[in-house]
This record gives C-alpha cells, sequence and structure tokens, in this order.
C-alpha cells in the first residue's frame, strides 16, 4: 500500500450540489451575509403581538400567504439574526436583489379576473457542509470520480479493450479503481461565498441566460485529501506519476481550453466573461512539479466528465416552449454553453468558472 497526502487549493468557486437549498423562511441578508436561524427561537424573539401577527400570516390561505411570511421575516430580521444557527457571506449583487425582491411582486402575469402576482422565490442551493462543525468541504467521492475519469480517457486511447477490462469488468469488484482510497477532503482555511450560477454561450455573445443562485466553496480554499492505492502487478500502470500525467492530460487541456480565442474554427467567448484578475494570473499557468488539476462539482462541464473518444454531448436545438413542440436534438462532441460564477445576475465581464482545483503531493 502506498499512501500521499494531497493539498487541494479551490481556485475558482466549487459547488457541490446537496439537493437542499436555503428557503426564505429559514435565513435572513443583511450586511453582507446570510444569516440562518432557528425558527422556534425566531418565534421565542418576537413580541407577544409580533407573534400574534406571524400567527395570522401562517394560518392564511391566501395565495400569496408564503410571501407575506417572507416579508414578515425580513421585516423582523434582527429576531432572525439573535436566533443564529450559521452565517455565509453573499455577495453585494445578492444583498441587493434580496432586499429589493424578497416578499414582493416582481410581476403580473394575465390580466383582469385571471391577473397572477408573480413573486421571487428567492431560494440558494446549498453547498456540502459538515454535519458536526458546518464547515464546507469536498467528499472523497468527488475527488475521485474527477482522477477516475482522467485515469480512463488515457487507458482508453492506449488499448479500449483494456481499458473496459481494467475499468468496466463483468464483475465489478475487479475494477481497477476498487485499489485507489481517497479520504474526503480536511478544511485547512475554508471560505464561503451565495452568489449566482450564470449560463452562457460558448460560441456567441450571450449576456442573457438561466441563472440560479448557488452558494460556493470559494477561490483560496484549502483542503488536505490522503490517497492510497495497493501496489497491483508490474502489468499495470497504477502508479502516482500515472495518476498526476493523467490529470494533467485530461483537465490541463479543458482548463487551457477556456482562454483560447478560437475553438474549431469559431469563436469562443468563455475568456471574455472572466474577471481580470482571474485572466491575466491563469492565462498563461502550467502545472509546476507534482501539481495537476481537477475539476469538481456541479458546473463542471460535459467535457470535464467524459471521456474522449467516447463523448458524445446532446444539444438541444428546438422544441418546448408554450406550445410544447417537439424537441431536437443533435450530438456534439463539446458542449456549446458554460455555466458561470457571478456576483450579480446581470455579470458579464468579472465571472469565473467552476470547479477547478489545483492539487499537490505534499508528503
Amino acid at each position: 500500500m502506498k499512501n500521499y497526502k494531497l493539498r487541494l487549493t479551490a481556485i475558482s468557486p466549487i459547488h457541490i450540489g446537496t439537493g437542499e437549498s436555503y428557503e426564505p423562511t429559514n435565513f435572513v441578508i443583511d450586511k453582507g451575509y446570510l444569516y440562518e436561524f432557528d425558527e422556534f427561537k425566531f418565534f421565542h424573539n418576537l413580541s407577544k403581538g409580533e407573534q400574534k401577527s406571524f400567527i395570522s400570516i401562517t394560518s392564511s390561505q391566501e395565495k400569496d400567504s408564503l410571501f407575506q411570511i417572507h416579508a414578515f421575516i425580513k421585516n423582523h430580521k434582527k429576531a432572525a439574526i439573535d436566533a443564529l444557527t450559521h452565517k455565509v457571506q453573499v455577495t453585494k449583487g445578492m444583498e441587493k436583489d434580496y432586499f429589493n425582491k424578497i416578499g414582493r411582486v416582481v410581476q403580473n402575469e394575465g390580466g383582469g379576473k385571471n391577473n397572477q402576482k408573480i413573486f421571487n422565490r428567492f431560494h440558494i442551493e446549498r453547498t456540502l457542509r459538515s454535519p458536526n462543525i458546518k464547515r464546507v468541504y469536498i467528499p472523497g467521492s468527488s475527488i475521485k470520480g474527477s482522477i477516475s475519469t482522467a485515469l480512463q480517457e488515457v487507458a482508453y486511447k492506449q488499448n479500449p479493450r483494456k481499458w473496459e477490462e481494467e475499468y468496466h469488468p463483468k464483475n465489478p469488484t475487479l475494477a481497477i479503481m476498487k485499489n485507489l482510497s481517497i479520504s474526503d477532503a480536511k478544511p485547512v482555511k475554508t471560505f464561503a461565498l451565495v452568489g449566482y450560477s450564470l449560463n452562457k454561450e460558448r460560441f456567441e455573445d450571450d449576456e442573457q441566460g438561466p441563472k440560479n443562485k448557488v452558494e460556493t466553496i470559494y477561490t483560496g480554499s484549502i483542503f488536505e485529501v490522503n490517497i492510497s492505492f495497493k501496489e497491483l502487478e508490474p502489468k499495470t500502470t497504477f502508479t502516482i506519476e500515472n495518476l498526476i500525467n493523467a490529470c494533467n492530460s485530461h483537465y490541463f487541456e479543458n482548463f487551457e481550453s477556456m482562454f483560447r480565442q478560437k475553438d474549431d474554427g469559431k469563436d469562443q467567448y468563455i475568456c471574455d466573461y472572466f474577471a481580470d484578475s482571474f485572466y491575466d494570473k491563469y492565462i498563461n499557468f502550467r502545472p509546476g512539479k507534482n501539481q495537476f488539476l481537477l475539476r469538481v462539482g456541479k458546473h463542471s462541464g460535459a467535457r470535464a466528465v467524459t471521456i474522449e473518444g467516447l463523448r458524445d454531448i446532446r444539444i438541444k436545438d428546438s422544441g418546448g416552449g408554450p406550445k410544447r413542440k417537439r424537441n431536437v436534438w443533435h450530438n456534439l462532441p463539446y458542449e456549446t454553453t458554460t455555466w458561470l460564477f457571478g456576483g450579480k445576475e446581470s455579470d458579464t465581464k468579472t465571472l469565473l468558472p467552476f470547479g477547478w482545483l489545483l492539487c499537490e503531493i505534499i508528503d
């Protein structure tokens, strides 16, 4: 058994999805932070008259009662903050949106008797946190999956038949990745930031696209992880050196492509969206000795999580919409959009890619 210790540094925001969200019924935003609170303590912190008003709202059968609750909590933020369970920093754009939109009508649909008020639900996708210390972290399964993709790509290019025998045998217990063990990443210095995930076209200028509110492990967060693998037969090439080379072969090409102005004869706009600080720092980046790149978490992009040679990405041309038209698809070897992290919904020039980790063998 060979063991190594790795230091992982987030060089861009990372979102490890949990399927759970912060909801406006259990948080307020104030002075640069999201404050998640205990609902029972919040109620206890209200005056008798405020408690009576709150009960009246929560008992209402009106369609907009949920948003009245949001507005009530927002207007009683001191009681919420005094019931704090934990807090996380938010971008200025997120705080401004909370102040302007929470508990308020953002648009009206229909007219007359059919008029319907539309409210901003303002749910924020959580990133993974330790249930005990409530610090953000990266699970070993995410790191292992990322490494596996890189190793498989190299193996497939060298010998497709051997790749299938080693990585996808008929008996899954014999898969070569069973010999690789990776611990959950231990937080050394971590930062979390709530902002926006913004979808942009890769090959054309696109200021508006789908957007979501997300919590991220932010740039500069540092983790340590232990990695170990069994020594296999000499005919295999499962070594730390090959792991490093495979990861850089797969992920560095993907990383470098973000800075290209041309891709397959088409303009690629990704780097035009980047914050100057990120662009200037990484335009000429090369991993050092015992260093390699990984991409983990949601919004990593289809190329990062698939194998060149087997990659077949389904792209929707048209369909759906109000008239429910039939979906029309075609397949490509690359994705046509990318998700980027921004401080506000309208950001177009100060964005960051998701998911990049710089890994270094330290022991």
